[in-house]
């Protein structure tokens, strides 16, 4: 479903609103191949989550993942940060039957790691190889989308989806909105260009808060860019919206 844009941008976003809530999937769509602008979102939490002791699971199905972009996002004086990836648990799948099999997968593992973050990034990108045709492509990721919401309900664990925000076909649309039906919430991203300078735009439904990125500084700790993640008092002046 199109979202219409707001020229302006009123108060200071609420950052609370935009953090994952337990027992729900979350939907992340923003530019870039398969949602790739708003991953940093989803390695935040998944530094958040594992600083606290918390398990995560994270399965990649855009053949994407790299470790350091979590360790990143530990403060600096955490020493021996690369430890805490211990508590991470990847799985990635090159073809969309091995992503399912993961996602089957996940119900046995959640039931002993009890993590409360999950990071499926990509679900969509295997589900368009030609190889398969289009009826047994929306069954996959049907049956994959409802086991998530399932482990999403009986073990109280927060779900985070990433795709792309355009579809580019109409199976892509077609699974794309299969997608958004079954995410209670959402936060999508655009590109705007601000005085010849790109910035990310984001709208979180349903609260409706929306605000812009800002990129933090390299010596800020997580928490620190995490209290400043969207500031959503940027002039308006020639505002013109990229993708």
């Amino acid at each position: 479903m199109p979202v219409n844009l707001p020229s302006r941008v009123g108060n200071r976003i609420d950052e609370v609103q935009i953090l994952p809530r337990k027992g729900a999937l979350y939907h992340l769509r923003g530019p870039g191949h398969s949602g790739k602008s708003m991953r940093i979102f989803a390695e935040a939490w998944t530094a958040m989550a594992l600083m606290s002791g918390e398990y995560v699971h994270w399965i990649d199905g855009a053949c994407r993942f790299n470790p350091a972009t979590i360790i990143k996002n530990f403060p600096h004086t955490i020493p021996d940060s690369e430890q805490l990836l211990h508590g991470l648990f990847v799985g990635r799948g090159f073809t969309v039957h091995q992503f399912a099999h993961l996602i089957e997968r996940l119900q046995r593992e959640i039931k002993i790691t009890r993590a409360k973050l999950v990071v499926i990034d990509g679900p969509i990108t295997m589900h368009l190889d030609p190889q398969i045709n289009d009826y047994e492509s929306r069954s996959l990721l049907r049956k994959s989308m409802n086991i998530l919401s399932q482990i999403a309900v009986k073990y109280n664990t927060s779900i985070v989806v990433i795709t792309s925000k355009n579809p580019y076909s109409q199976r892509h649309r077609s699974l794309l909105t299969m997608v958004e039906n079954r995410c209670s919430i959402s936060l999508l991203g655009k590109q705007r260009r601000i005085n010849g300078e790109k910035k990310l735009w984001l709208l979180h439904l349903p609260s409706r808060s929306s605000g812009y990125y800002k990129q933090r500084d390299s010596q800020e700790t997580l928490y620190e860019s995490t209290s400043k993640i969207i500031h959503s008092r940027l002039s308006i002046e020639r505002i013109d919206e990229i993708e």
